[in-house]
């Protein structure tokens, strides 16, 4: 590779830079102007019981914060790395591969997400109906280890599977990952904040 090539690839991407810039302004103003000036409760505040609990801006802000660390890091890789040099015959057409991929994304997002939501459910329809509950899942979506099936079960089998799908195997890593995003979800939603249920239960 000559220099020439070298200085190529440690070109500044313009849209890089400015996408990464967008997004971080635009999540530290959400953040700092947005939300206080637009959302009563704020990030927490304290209920009519005396209890601390999630404000309306908490989730926004959560999501906002993520954003603009994610914008953050893409400035500081595109910076330092810049972007690498595509070559014109590298950049191909639509092909039915890609295709193929694509419907496979969408039939196992929608197969996890089916599964997320009806696992529950159905589950606690089919004990109901062989008489060992006596409630129905509407009762249960604060209740181990009901509110817990649909979400774990979904969310591992859609996420291992899209992994699998985009690295070509499933390595145990991947695994041990996925497990333990999960479980910090859960402690993070359904044990410290007491008053959130975990998805799909706060549509039932």
């Amino acid at each position: 590779m000559t220099a020439s090539d070298n200085q190529k690839r440690a070109a500044l991407d313009p849209w890089d830079i400015g996408f990464g810039v967008v997004v971080f302004i635009g999540s530290l103003l959400a953040i700092f102007v947005w939300f206080p000036n637009d959302m009563r409760s704020g990030f927490f505040h304290v209920n009519q019981i005396g209890r601390s609990e999630p404000g309306d801006a908490f989730f926004p802000t959560v999501l906002a914060a993520t954003l603009c660390l994610l914008s953050g890091l893409q400035l500081t890789l595109s910076i330092l790395r810049g972007s690498p040099k595509v070559a014109a015959e590298a950049q191909g057409s639509l092909t039915a591969s890609n295709m193929k991929f694509l419907a496979l994304f969408a039939i196992i997002s929608i197969a996890g997400l089916t599964i997320m939501y009806a696992l529950g459910p159905l589950t606690a329809w089919a004990m109901r109906a062989l008489g060992l509950i006596d409630l129905e899942y509407r009762y249960l979506t604060d209740t181990a280890p009901y509110k817990y099936l649909g979400y774990v079960t979904g969310g591992f089998l859609m996420t291992t599977a899209l992994i699998a799908l985009t690295e070509g195997r499933l390595r145990r890593v991947s695994i041990i990952t996925v497990l333990t995003v999960i479980i910090v979800a859960i402690v993070i939603f359904d044990k410290l904040l007491t008053n959130v249920l975990l998805p799909p239960n706060a549509e039932f």
